[in-house]
C-alpha cells in the first residue's frame, strides 16, 4: 500500500482507503499483485472486477483502478497506465474492466507513448508483445486508489471488496 495523508483500514469483507487531510497530494493506493500478473502476456487478460462502497465524497477524483502496461517485457518502467474511475458519488457498485472497456484517462511515460490506443484491446493490437505490470522491479500490475495527487481529496472514503482478476491460463 502507498498512503499519503490518509489511512487504510480493513473491515470483515473489505479494505478501505480514507483521506484524512487536505494536502493536494492526498491519496491511498492499494497495490494488487501476484507473481503471475507481473510480466504476464496482456493477451491472457480477460476481466478485472471489484465491488466498491463510496461512503463519503470530497473534492477531487474519487476512486479508480490503475492498470499498468509495457509494450514488451523489457524490465523497464511502465509504458502506459490506464485509469478506470468509479462514479464520484456516494453509493455502491461494481467496477468491471474488460479488454474492450474505454478508460477514464490514459497516461504514458516520457520514454514511451500509449499511441492513442485507449482500450486494452487496442493497446495490444498496436503492441502484440505487450505485458502487464509496472516493471523496473515493482511487483504489481493493478492499484485501487482513493483520491489523486494534485487535488484536495479530504473526506473521501472508498471501501473495495470482492476483487477478481480473470485471465486465460491455457
Amino acid at each position: 500500500r502507498d498512503v499519503s495523508f490518509g489511512e487504510v483500514f480493513f473491515e470483515s469483507d473489505a479494505v478501505c482507503g480514507q483521506i484524512t487531510q487536505t494536502d493536494p497530494s492526498s491519496r491511498t493506493k492499494l497495490e494488487l499483485w501476484e507473481e503471475i500478473f507481473v510480466g504476464m502476456d496482456l493477451s491472457l487478460f480477460k476481466e478485472f472486477s471489484a465491488g466498491y462502497d463510496f461512503r463519503s465524497t470530497g473534492g477531487g477524483t474519487g476512486g479508480y483502478l490503475n492498470l499498468y502496461l509495457r509494450a514488451t517485457d523489457n524490465g523497464n518502467y511502465y509504458d502506459c497506465r490506464l485509469d478506470f474511475s468509479i462514479p464520484n458519488e456516494v453509493g455502491t457498485g461494481t467496477l468491471v474492466v474488460t479488454p474492450e472497456t474505454v478508460p477514464s484517462s490514459v497516461s504514458d511515460t516520457a520514454a514511451a507513448k500509449c499511441d492513442g490506443t485507449p482500450t486494452i484491446q487496442q493497446y495490444l493490437a498496436a503492441n502484440p508483445d505487450a505485458v502487464m505490470g509496472v516493471g523496473n522491479g515493482e511487483l504489481y500490475a493493478f492499484t485501487l486508489d482513493t483520491g489523486s495527487t494534485g487535488e484536495d481529496n479530504s473526506g473521501q472514503l472508498v471501501c473495495w471488496s470482492d476483487v477478481s482478476i480473470q485471465y486465460d491460463d491455457g
